[in-house]
C-alpha cells in the first residue's frame, strides 16, 4: 500500500503550518527535501563601534581567551572566528559623510558613499552608498529557491537616511529594514487578508482563525507521519510548531495559540496586545521577537539570507533597561572610567543578544550539524574604536562554518608576528565564496584582491 505523505501543496494551504513543517526533514516522507542542508548568511549589526582593548581576544590562533565584551559568546567559542587587523580603507579617506555614515554605508557594499545632503554628525554632504550590498549580491548570484530572497529586519532603526540603511539593491538603492515585528510575523507566517487594513482587529482575528484551521487540517497528517520518521525529525517538527506558536503568543500578549493558558516559555512582556515600538525600554522585547522570527524563517527555509540591524549608525538610543541615563552616542564619547563602564555595559548586552541568536540557530539539528553550523554569521559595527571614530582594525567576528567551509574555534590575527592589515572588502569576498559564489573581488576593486587567507 502506498505510504501516506504530507504533500507540499497541502502544507502550503496555510503559510504558518506550512513553514512549521517544511524545514529540512531528513525523512523521505517529506517531499521536496534537499539531501544537503543549504547554507545561510546572517548579518548582525550593532552601532557605535567598541572599545578595542575590551573587545579583542588575547592569545594565539588556537589558544585564545575571549575578551570581556565577548564573554557572553563563550558557549559558542568553538564556532567563532574573531578577526583582528581588518581595515575599511575603502571609506577611510573619503570626504563624504562622517565616519559613522561612511562606515555603515560601506560595511556590506565595500564602496564609498555618493554625495548627497544627508546630515551625519558634523557633515551634511552624505548620500547613499555607491554599490550593492553583499547580501543582495549573494542572492542575485545564487538565486535561492525561497519565498523571501532576502530578509531585512530592524530593531528600532528609526533613521531613514544613510545612517539607518545597511542593505542596498545597487548604487543609490537603499533597502529599508522591517522594523515592525507584527508586520514581520504576518509577512513570514501569515496570509494577507484582502480589504483589511494593517492592525485591523478583524484582520488579526481572521488570521488567527485561519491558522487554527490549518493546524486542525494538518493534525491528522502529522499524527500519521510522526511515528514513522526519525527522532531528530520529530523533534524538529515539534520545535518549529512550538517556536512559531510561541512567537504569535508573545505578539498577542502572552496567550498560547495552541490552547490553554500561557506557559513560562511563551509569556510575553506585560505591554498589552501590542508592544510600543517607539519606547526605548522595549528594545529587548522587540529584538527578541525579530531574532526568533529570523531563526524560524531560516530553519523553515523561507529565506537563506537575513540581516538584523540594531538601531542606526551614530545611534542616540537610550538604554533604561540597563539603568543608564545618557544616550549611546554620548556615552561612547565619555572617555572617563565611568563612561567606559557604561559603554561596556551596552556592548556586553549586545553580545548577549548575539549569543541568544546563536543559541537559537544552534538548537536546530540538521543531520550531524546544526543550523548554526550551516550558517555564516557576520557581526559588524560601523566604526572600530569609538573614542577615535576609527575605521581601521574593525571589531568583526564570524560565527558558524557555512557547512564546514570555515575553520572555526580560532582567533585570526592578521597583525600577529609583524603581519599586515587586510581589507574588509576581501572579508566580504571570503563570505561570498563560503556561500558558494565564484567571486574574486567585491565592492571597489581598488580595495579588493581576493579572499582572506586562513579562514578556510
Amino acid at each position: 500500500m502506498r505510504q501516506r505523505m504530507i504533500s507540499r501543496r497541502r502544507m502550503l494551504q496555510g503559510a504558518l503550518a506550512a513553514t512549521a513543517t517544511i524545514p529540512l526533514l531528513n525523512s523521505e516522507l517529506a517531499r521536496g527535501d534537499e539531501t544537503t542542508a543549504p547554507k545561510r548568511f546572517v548579518v548582525f549589526y550593532t552601532p557605535n563601534g567598541t572599545l578595542e582593548s575590551q573587545w579583542m581576544p588575547q592569545g594565539t590562533e588556537t589558544n585564545f581567551t575571549l575578551s570581556p565584551l565577548l564573554q557572553p559568546l563563550s558557549p559558542y567559542k568553538a564556532k567563532l572566528l574573531p578577526l583582528r587587523g581588518i581595515n575599511m580603507n575603502v571609506v577611510v579617506n573619503s570626504n563624504i559623510g562622517s565616519e559613522h555614515a561612511r562606515g555603515i554605508g560601506g560595511l556590506l557594499t565595500g564602496r564609498a558613499l555618493l554625495r548627497g545632503n544627508f546630515r551625519s554628525f558634523n557633515s551634511n554632504n552624505a548620500g547613499w552608498s555607491s554599490g550593492i550590498s553583499l547580501d543582495q549580491h549573494i542572492a542575485n548570484k545564487l538565486k535561492p529557491p525561497t519565498l523571501f530572497r532576502t530578509l531585512e529586519l530592524g530593531v528600532q532603526v528609526r533613521d531613514a537616511e544613510v545612517r539607518g540603511r545597511l542593505c542596498y539593491a545597487g548604487p543609490d538603492q537603499p533597502i529599508p529594514p522591517r522594523e515592525d515585528p507584527y508586520d514581520t510575523f504576518q509577512q513570514l507566517f501569515g496570509a494577507s487578508v484582502p480589504g483589511q487594513g494593517q492592525g485591523s482587529s478583524d484582520a488579526l482575528d481572521r488570521l488567527r482563525a485561519q491558522r487554527r484551521t490549518v493546524f486542525d487540517i494538518l493534525r491528522e497528517d502529522i499524527a500519521d507521519v510522526r511515528p514513522r520518521i526519525g527522532r531528530e525529525d520529530r523533534v524538529k517538527i515539534d520545535a518549529h510548531l512550538q517556536s512559531i506558536q510561541d512567537i504569535e503568543a508573545r505578539l498577542a500578549g502572552g496567550s498560547s495559540s495552541s490552547g490553554g493558558g500561557p506557559t513560562a516559555s511563551c509569556q510575553g512582556p506585560s505591554l498589552g496586545a501590542r508592544i510600543d515600538l517607539s519606547d526605548d525600554a522595549n528594545m529587548p522585547a522587540i529584538g527578541k521577537l525579530q531574532m526568533d522570527m529570523a531563526a524560524a524563517a531560516l530553519a523553515c527555509d523561507l529565506t537563506r539570507i537575513c540581516t538584523i540591524q540594531w538601531s542606526y549608525a551614530e545611534s542616540e538610543h537610550l538604554y533604561p533597561f540597563l539603568d543608564l541615563q545618557g544616550n549611546h552616542h554620548a556615552i561612547s564619547h565619555q572617555w572617563d572610567a565611568a563612561g567606559k563602564a557604561q559603554y561596556s555595559k551596552i556592548h556586553t548586552w549586545f553580545a548577549e543578544q548575539l549569543a541568544y541568536l546563536l543559541g537559537k540557530l544552534d538548537s536546530y539539528a540538521e543531520g550531524d550539524r546544526t543550523l548554526l553550523d550551516n550558517t555564516v554569521v557576520l557581526w559588524v559595527t560601523e566604526i572600530s574604536e569609538s573614542t577615535q571614530h576609527a575605521l581601521t582594525n574593525m571589531p568583526f567576528l564570524l560565527a558558524g562554518s557555512a557547512g564546514g567551509v570555515l575553520r572555526t574555534g580560532r582567533f585570526v590575527d592578521y597583525l600577529a608576528n609583524g603581519g599586515s592589515p587586510r581589507q574588509h572588502n576581501d572579508l566580504l569576498v571570503s563570505i561570498a565564496n563560503a556561500m558558494g559564489t565564484d567571486d574574486t573581488t567585491f565592492g571597489d576593486p581598488q580595495f579588493s584582491t581576493g579572499p582572506l587567507p586562513g579562514l578556510t
